[in-house]
Order: structure tokens, then sequence, then C-alpha cells
């Protein structure tokens, strides 16, 4: 639920090579069903492949995230 100009300066610190969303509003959260104690939502990943939910995950832990992600990226590409 970060603003527009804080997820640019997320990315920009980064260099990441894709957008980021932005949902001040927590429209996304709520579809999405994200829960959000004291108004902070909680750290998930959604893995999506040609519009569908592949894998979702409730239980990250930020210090591993990246890499678990590259995991499951690795492991769906297999099939």
């Amino acid at each position: 639920m970060d603003t527009v100009a804080e997820q640019r300066a997320f990315s920009d610190k980064f260099a990441l090579p894709f957008p980021l969303l932005s949902d001040t509003s927590g429209a996304i959260c709520d579809a999405f069903r994200v829960e959000r104690p004291e108004n902070l939502p909680r750290r998930e990943t959604f893995l999506f492949r040609r519009g569908k939910l592949v894998h979702h995950d409730r239980a990250v832990d930020p210090r591993n995230q990246a890499n678990d992600v590259l995991r499951k990226i690795e492991e769906l590409s297999a099939r």
C-alpha cells in the first residue's frame, strides 16, 4: 500500500527490471484477501502464469523471499 513515489524509489534503489504496483486504497489487498493488521498489509507472494494464479505464499520471510520466489519459478518452469 506504498505510494507511487515510494514504490518508484524502491524500484530505482534496487534497479528492478519490472514495474511495481501501488495500492494506496487497499483495493487489491482486499481483492486478494491480504490481511492488514494495523492497516499494514502482510507480505505475501503471488505468482501468475498466463493470467492464472499458480502459486500463493501467505507465510513469507522477507529475508528469504527473493530466493524462495526464484526457486518456485524454476520449479514451475520445469513442469
